[in-house]
């Protein structure tokens, strides 16, 4: 059976344990509302699972349902007003004003003001493990999470519905990240070194053929429109061709890896456990730093000038000028 380590595991960066639990989608107003987020003086601090831009701001959501806010590319970050305490693993902005962030007990939460404020939007009945978040625009977004847990919106994150991704054995697997593309079409990672693909808005699924056994944490779109996912031991798999087909890459390292960004230049930065950050550009080997305090990375963003900020699991920091 699985446990409820694996879906810490599926939080990207080995910080934090989680629990499982069975779900059905159903309104806010039938969920009883957690306490809110405690006040910090070290919030920036705080495990940390997801990191985003919203326009020129960043915004990263973790533990103890902790959000905190940097206007300044990461030098300073200021805690935001959240109605909830439970832990928070994704976050996605439409726009710089408006976005959604998810955790556990299959809480929503929303914000239009860049991320100051937020309010629970939508608690899911029978309380999901939700993974990751993600809207194509203000209307139609997407949280998948543990246990095969997938659901829409078509009208800005107030009513969600479930959607069916994979069959079978598939229909249990962990969802751990769902994202994207310039085209329109929509991938999942999941766990056991399956991801899924639709063409039509997540009306349908199509099961890829990796080639890889792991648990694939993440995946990103680079500016050439080459589709990256990357997992356990080091993973990381490319494909050209929409995903019909995968590449392996040399990475250099067996750490689980857990995001990454495409950067305007057509290079890549990857982070994972163990301090791991790699950056690359095409298809030339990564190079691999190790950070001397090795905490475990779960999330990468670059500022609009360039600035590399990292979190995990020692909270958000500026990491390095971009050039």
């Amino acid at each position: 059976m699985k446990t409820g380590n694996r879906i810490g595991q599926a939080l990207l960066g080995l910080c934090l344990a989680a629990s499982a639990t069975v779900f059905a989608a159903a309104p806010a107003e039938a969920a009883k509302v957690p306490a809110p987020a405690m006040k910090a003086r070290l919030a920036a601090k705080v495990p940390v699972t997801g990191l985003v831009r919203a326009g020129s701001a960043l915004v990263a959501v973790g533990d103890y349902g902790t959000i905190v806010r940097s206007a300044d590319e990461g030098r300073t970050w200021q805690q935001a007003e959240v109605p909830v305490s439970t832990l928070l693993t994704a976050v996605h902005f439409v726009d710089e004003a408006h976005g959604w962030a998810v955790g556990h007990g299959g809480v929503i939460l929303a914000t239009a003001d860049g991320g100051a404020t937020w309010q629970v939007q939508v608690t899911l009945d029978d309380k999901p493990v939700l993974l990751s978040v993600y809207f194509a625009d203000a209307q139609r977004g997407y949280a998948v999470g543990a246990y095969g847990a997938a659901f829409v919106t078509r009208d800005g994150g107030h009513k969600w519905t479930r959607l069916a991704v994979g069959s079978g054995h598939d229909g249990d697997l962990h969802l751990n990240h769902i994202f994207g593309t310039r085209d329109g079409k929509l991938f999942i990672a999941a766990e056991t070194g399956v991801a899924f693909r639709s063409t039509d808005r997540g009306a349908s699924w199509t099961r890829l053929a990796t080639g890889v056994s792991g648990s694939l944490w993440s995946g990103l779109e680079r500016t050439d429109g080459e589709i990256v996912l990357l997992g356990m031991s080091g993973r990381v798999i490319a494909s050209r061709d929409g995903g019909t087909s995968w590449q392996v890459r040399d990475t250099g390292t067996e750490q689980s890896l857990t995001s990454g960004i495409a950067l305007a230049n057509g290079g890549l930065i990857v982070v994972g456990a163990g301090g791991v950050v790699l950056r690359g550009s095409g298809t030339a080997p990564f190079q691999l730093e190790v950070r001397p305090d090795r905490q475990n990375l779960a999330a990468v963003v670059a500022a609009p000038t360039g600035a590399v900020v990292v979190a995990g699991q020692l909270g958000v920091e500026r990491l390095v000028p971009g050039k």
